[in-house]
């Protein structure tokens, strides 16, 4: 077996992981991953939520495209607000990171 695959070692620093008694915490690294992966999730639900409330108030109430553009842009703009909220959560993570 060469040298390029040995799999021991100290392994590089990486920013904005956690460090475990002097190595990176890979724990840290997959909350950091899901978090990021959530923003996409968290986008669509809130769009397709507030798309299909509009729809429902539409049928209820007879007022055919004015819930269905309401409902949208409420969805659109909770979509916005979840990105805000989890990039500020990304980047508190990594400044915690970062410090230890």
């Amino acid at each position: 077996m060469s040298d390029n695959f040995k799999l021991s070692g100290p392994k590089p620093d990486r920013p904005g992981v956690p460090k475990i008694s002097g190595r990176p915490s890979l724990f840290g690294e997959y909350r950091m991953l899901a978090t990021a992966s959530s923003i996409g999730l968290a986008v669509v639900l809130s769009i397709l939520l507030g798309l299909f409330a509009g729809m429902w108030l539409d049928k209820r109430l007879k007022t055919e495209p004015l819930f269905l553009i309401l409902g949208l842009l409420c969805g659109i703009a909770a979509g916005f607000r979840n990105i805000y909220v989890l990039a500020k959560r990304l980047e508190k993570a990594q400044k915690e990171g970062s410090d230890e």
